[in-house]
């Protein structure tokens, strides 16, 4: 790809918040999965499932793409045909999907251009809580063995995996800057500086970063302040927000109330690490419209649920219902849980190896469709 190919005249903001291609529909069918055998019970919490059972449910997706048809006016407006959606063979679910990006050519100008992440790059968004040491007992569906988390950052390891920070996630997502093909953003949610701590060696072997959902209430002690801010100072922490006194949305809360628990977390992020969070993640992955279009007025660019969707790419978000009815893709990205963070990592793996075969298949005739619909506009 040459510099003649960047689109100059095409318009569209590449955080639109409308879903401008259709929405897939499939047939289900089960297939067994490998399973967790830290956890086996149920999230308590108002929207969110959490339950890793020991057989999840696919479905096969076949893409329909209706051709568009030119009318012979000569005063008629020619109207390109859709570009198709990238569909895995296999998804969970309830799951499809969900293209953000309004414009088609801004879209094949990032996705193919010099300098992007290579298609079938994926991100795989996973959420930790508790580390259980050795010889005590797991008694909640959020916390993993020790043994476990070892496990996972072997798996990582070997699978060739690397961390990105936020605002590199949020360059991908909307001009699709270089990411390491396989990357991983690893959220710890809360305030947890013994947790914190448990990463750190990996963090300095493999050069990661860990992105920190961080509660950002009065009541954070002294010594949880001085511990995690000497932390801090290394550079492999990326402080998120995370609410401020951690309230899960509900439709029964104040307008003022939401608020708070949004724009507060900024105040407090920089005034103590000096930085600007970028992202917002749901207390109990709970949301509904007023919560997130406050916090668009926040001035959050992402936002991260609960829901086990799936890896994410370019323009490529898997939503459920719930997430879809929002209208708001890029303020409800998944994440997967912990306690079944390897089988993530071989989910993202072989969605990304399939898109990227995919991607190949439809490259002369995206780049036919840019040629004849994107560049000819600009040469006019």
């Amino acid at each position: 790809m040459t510099a003649s190919l960047w689109l100059i005249s095409c318009s569209g903001s590449p955080q639109a918040r409308s879903v401008d291609n259709p929405i897939v529909v499939a047939e289900a069918l089960s297939t067994k999965t490998p399973t967790n055998t830290t956890v086996t019970s149920n999230q308590a919490t108002p929207i969110v499932s959490t339950q890793e059972s020991a057989e999840d449910e696919f479905k096969i997706v076949e893409t329909k793409i209706t051709p568009v048809e030119k009318k012979s006016s000569p005063t008629a407006v020619i109207v390109p045909p859709d570009l198709k959606v990238f569909s895995p063979s296999q998804m969970k679910l309830g799951v499809s999907p969900v293209t953000y990006l309004e414009n088609p050519c801004s879209y094949l100008e990032n996705r193919w251009g010099e300098g992007k992440s290579k298609p079938g790059t994926i991100v795989v968004p996973i959420m930790f809580h508790s580390v259980v040491q050795p010889g005590r007992l797991i008694n909640d569906t959020t916390s993993i063995s020790m043994e476990y988390f070892e496990y996972f950052m072997e798996t990582a390891q070997q699978l060739g995996f690397s961390t990105i920070t936020t605002e590199e996630l949020v360059g991908f997502l909307n001009q699709n800057d270089f990411v390491p093909e396989r990357s991983m953003i690893l959220i710890l949610d809360d305030r947890r500086p013994g947790v914190t701590e448990l990463f750190m060696p990996y963090l300095v072997e493999n050069d990661w970063t860990l992105t920190l959902g961080w509660i950002a209430a009065d009541s954070t002690r002294a010594a949880v302040w001085e511990k995690m801010l000497e932390l801090a100072e290394t550079g492999r922490l990326d402080v998120q927000s995370h609410g401020f006194n951690h309230i899960y949305v509900q439709d029964y809360l104040t307008y003022e109330q939401i608020e708070q628990e949004l724009f507060k977390p900024i105040e407090v992020i920089q005034d103590r690490f000096g930085i600007t969070p970028l992202a917002h993640v749901w207390p109990g992955g709970n949301f509904n419209q007023i919560s997130i279009d406050i916090a668009y007025q926040a001035g959050y660019k992402i936002g991260f649920t609960a829901y086990s969707r799936g890896p994410i790419m370019f323009n490529w978000i898997p939503l459920g219902e719930p997430e879809i009815a929002m209208d708001a893709p890029l303020m409800l990205l998944p994440r997967f849980w912990s306690t079944a963070a390897t089988r993530a990592l071989e989910e993202g793996v072989m969605i990304g190896e399939e898109a990227k075969v995919y991607a190949e298949t439809v490259k002369a005739a995206e780049l036919d469709y840019y040629s004849n619909y994107c560049q000819s506009s600009e040469s006019e």
